[in-house]
């Protein structure tokens, strides 16, 4: 969790929750003592964004509409479904590995500079 939050400007208590959150879904696996920490239990390319988003904001539910909707009401509720769809398809084709890959890819493309 140090190396982490040294990189990033994650709060060590808040990384503490996700990582805690992580291991009980069975992402992560923690280990203790001195070399201790977290290490994923499956491959980076076997684990979906959309999966560590659900597990991290929890399964939507779907809402029924009330005998009261407005034709307004009904029209923004089908704009946001069609928002949350595309959503799931764009996180369900993106996995960890993807990410790391991107990151690489962008951190060789530093600027170059010319003498």
């Amino acid at each position: 969790m140090s190396e982490i939050t040294s990189k990033q400007p994650i709060p060590e208590r808040y990384l503490e929750q996700i990582l805690t959150s992580l291991r009980r879904a069975g992402l992560v696996r923690s280990y203790r003592g001195s070399r201790g920490g977290f290490v994923l239990v499956r491959e980076p390319s076997q684990i979906t964004l959309l999966e560590i988003v659900c597990l991290m904001e929890g399964e939507k539910k779907e809402r029924k509409g009330s005998d009261t909707a407005t034709l307004e009401m009904n029209l923004v509720r089908e704009v946001w479904e069609q928002a949350n769809t595309a959503s799931v398809e764009t996180l369900k084709r993106f996995t960890l590995q993807d990410l790391y890959q991107q990151r690489e890819a962008r951190m060789q493309q530093g600027p170059m500079y010319y003498i």
